[in-house]
């Protein structure tokens, strides 16, 4: 267990080991003195004014967070403000401790195991759009999956309510949607993009070609081309693939309408899979 460095001290709490980092961000495991439970800390410092963007995000993934209530996605306890000279230059989120692995760190092999794991985010998200939130985010990065089969959907810093619109493009660039990087209003079908994007990914090791090219050179339209998952990895089946297909649609309207439709159509997946697993 690695030692917190003693510039880091929050009131009431434990730090206990760094965990990992991010943009101007650090997380923490800590341990609540008042209860013995662990939480995790998410630390975003504001080291110039340009970094402001960051604080904002720490905010806006408390207050959505707040609004919340699912087993699938990650909790967000408390919001501390750090000030200096009555500058405002940290966030704490005290946040759900939640052990694993992300689906980037460790990517499953298993198809039916790839597909319960999304069947859970799906639900997540199906909440989330309830109450009125887009993800804006959904990437293998952000889905943490522990040993025991828990599944945690993370980061909200880039989430939004439904019809939103962006003052700046934010999102993944494997990941993200259209209309995210033309800065359109963004609704439920945006998660639906980013989950197929992100479910193609764990499938076949390799991101689809989406409208933010990660280099300055132009992209051309053979280069746009999606390859069906199928011909990457031969165990997926022709009803994933074309889910998977249908949400990465470049058309909000032609992609399914809403979060919902996707889990329905995921869990029939989930079924025949088991349904076949257990007469083998």
């Amino acid at each position: 267990m690695s030692s917190a460095p003693k510039t880091l001290e929050v009131p009431g709490y434990q730090v206990m080991e760094f965990l990992g980092s991010g943009a101007r961000s650090t997380i923490w495991r800590v341990r609540d003195v008042r209860n013995g439970k662990y939480c995790a800390l998410k630390r975003v410092i504001k080291r110039q004014s340009s970094d402001s963007r960051f604080l904002e995000q720490a905010i806006n993934e408390y207050n959505v967070a707040s609004s919340l209530d699912h087993d699938v996605i990650r909790r967000v306890h408390r919001l501390r403000r750090v000030k200096h000279w009555l500058s405002l230059r940290e966030i704490h989120l005290l946040m759900e401790f939640c052990e694993g692995k992300t689906l980037q760190e460790r990517r499953p092999k298993a198809v039916r195991h790839v597909v319960g794991i999304y069947a859970q985010v799906a639900d997540g998200l199906v909440h989330m759009n309830t109450r009125g939130y887009v993800h804006a985010d959904t990437k293998p990065n952000n889905i943490l999956v522990a040993s025991d089969g828990t599944v945690k959907l993370i980061d909200l810093g880039q989430s939004c309510p439904l019809g939103a619109v962006k003052q700046r493009i934010q999102g993944t660039p494997d990941f993200i949607a259209p209309e995210q990087v033309r800065r359109n209003p963004l609704d439920a079908r945006t998660d639906v993009f980013n989950f197929g994007a992100a479910m193609y990914w764990t499938l076949t090791g390799k991101a689809i070609p989406t409208a933010l090219p990660k280099t300055n050179g132009v992209a051309l339209k053979a280069d746009m081309a999606i390859v069906p998952p199928e011909q990457i990895n031969p165990e997926v089946t022709l009803p994933i693939s074309k889910l998977i297909r249908d949400c990465i649609e470049p058309l909000p309207s032609r992609r399914p309408a809403s979060m919902k439709e996707v889990s329905s159509r995921l869990a029939l997946v989930a079924h025949t899979l088991n349904k076949a697993a257990e007469q083998q």
